[in-house]
């Protein structure tokens, strides 16, 4: 072949940038009394989702609020993840702290080891649940038990209460019976006192 025939062809290549995952620019700010009012929480339930936020998922404070006392802010970051927290939409709120270009804090559960030790609080929590709930069948069992030892005895009283009134009516009955019997002698030695009397005089 001859290069003299050869036809050089330049062809200019354009580099292709590929386009960067979307990130959380953390770049609003809002009030504490606004993210309470769009939220709809109290100061310490606002508290306790920015704690874990912070233990669980990692997430850095200067992230999520700054400043102090009354000139607090919260970022438009922590307002997401706190209504995706609250609303229990955990694989959402993942994937927002997983999108963010933010560094997780040293020593906070990842993910993966989350979701173990959870599992492993799940699990004490029910075990306790479970021991509670058959020491107080226990307690019920045996209060029950009392109770009915006492209606026992109650009855028992009530019964020994009914045969004493019987026997007190029945005394009572004997002592009048036997008041009557001994007027009715004393009437007839009266009788017969006079009988004889009578029966004297006229000898």
């Amino acid at each position: 072949m001859n290069l003299e025939n050869q036809t050089v062809i330049d062809v200019e290549v354009e580099s292709i940038d590929t386009p960067e995952p979307e990130s959380i620019a953390i770049e609003r700010w809002y009030s504490a009394a606004q993210v309470q009012q769009i939220l709809d929480l109290s100061k310490s339930g606002m508290q306790k989702a920015i704690a874990k936020l912070q233990d669980i998922y990692g997430v850095e404070l200067k992230a999520l609020r700054r400043g102090e006392a009354r000139a607090t802010q919260y970022s438009e970051f922590a307002l997401k993840a706190c209504k995706l927290l609250n609303a229990g939409k955990l694989s959402e709120l993942r994937q927002l702290v997983e999108a963010a270009p933010i560094a997780p804090t040293a020593g906070a559960l990842t993910i993966s080891e989350y979701t173990p030790a959870l599992d492993r609080r799940i699990t004490q929590l029910n075990q306790n649940a479970n021991s509670a709930s058959a020491s107080l069948n226990q307690n019920v069992q045996q209060l029950l038990a009392q109770i009915a030892s006492e209606n026992q005895a109650a009855q028992q009283r009530d019964a020994d209460l009914d045969n004493a009134e019987i026997n007190a009516a029945q005394n009572r009955g004997a002592a009048r019976a036997l008041a009557v019997f001994q007027a009715e002698q004393k009437a007839q030695a009266e009788v017969l006192a006079q009988l004889r009397a009578m029966k004297l005089g006229a000898e």
